[in-house]
């Protein structure tokens, strides 16, 4: 089973951008941080996106405009799933093709889901 995502974990974009997502509650913790849920991870910034050239029509990730996977199907917060260290998705950044973020480190193993 997956570990959870919490306010612990590392997320990047694709060109090693970080994604910093806010947590939206404060009951279920992991040594202190707070788990991540799903809709967290569609509010979160990136900052640090390297995919920075104008002359070639290339503009950073800035945001997460998608979640594909990694959503938990049997652990909720309030009825919404908890993010899970298998969560991927997609950015804003151009040029337009699938620009895909992806965790880079769970940043906890005590707790796991499906």
């Amino acid at each position: 089973m997956p570990a959870v995502l919490t306010t612990a974990s590392r997320l990047r974009c694709m060109h090693g951008g970080t994604l910093t997502a806010a947590p939206s509650q404060a009951s279920l913790t992991v040594d202190g941080s707070p788990a991540l849920l799903v809709t967290d991870l569609m509010a979160a910034t990136v900052a640090g996106c390297t995919n920075n050239d104008p002359s070639k029509g290339f503009t950073p990730c800035l945001k997460v405009t998608a979640v594909t996977a990694g959503a938990a199907t049997k652990l909720t917060v309030r009825g919404t799933p908890v993010a899970l260290a298998t969560a991927r998705g997609t950015t804003n950044a151009t040029p337009p093709a699938p620009v895909m973020w992806q965790v880079s480190d769970a940043g906890q193993s005590k707790l796991s889901a499906v």
